[in-house]
């Protein structure tokens, strides 16, 4: 049984995406509603307050409690937050296996191994190049 979990760079990517995202939309604020002191204020706090929970809190604990397992015979993920959800699948059952890799996957970290079967799909999020490899050699065979 083999045992992955998120890649830690994807983590950093989105942290990123989040924190450039609400400068983007600081500067808008203050671009356009500099004239209205206490709504351009509400505005601001709402974006960084947004940005820290996502960045600091919630993301963190998403990719520290996702794990997916893969055995010859089950495929299965335990991810959530506030509640846990866990993933089972047959490796008999998988009848498709896609993957998605962006651009410098490499080292990002933002690939995604999709596997369908009969009535459901299951998504493996976030995994590094090898992984996604690895995992779909192990479909294959």
């Amino acid at each position: 049984m083999r045992k992955y979990q998120p890649k830690r760079a994807a983590l950093i990517v989105i942290d990123v995406a989040i924190v450039v995202l609400a400068a983007i939309l600081t500067g808008f604020t203050v671009g356009y509603l500099s004239h209205h002191k206490i709504i351009m204020t509400l505005l601001l706090c709402l974006f960084w307050l947004a940005a820290i929970l996502f960045a600091a809190i919630l993301l963190p604990a998403y990719f520290s409690r996702t794990i997916i397992y893969i055995s010859p015979s089950e495929i299965s993920m335990k991810t959530g937050i506030v509640y846990v959800k866990r993933h089972h699948m047959k490796a008999d059952a998988v009848q498709y296996v896609s993957t998605v890799t962006t651009f410098m996957s490499k080292y990002t970290g933002l690939n995604f191994v999709i596997l369908r079967a009969m009535g459901g799909t299951m998504v493996l999020p976030f995994l590094g190049l090898d992984d996604v490899h690895e995992i779909e050699d192990l479909m294959r065979s």
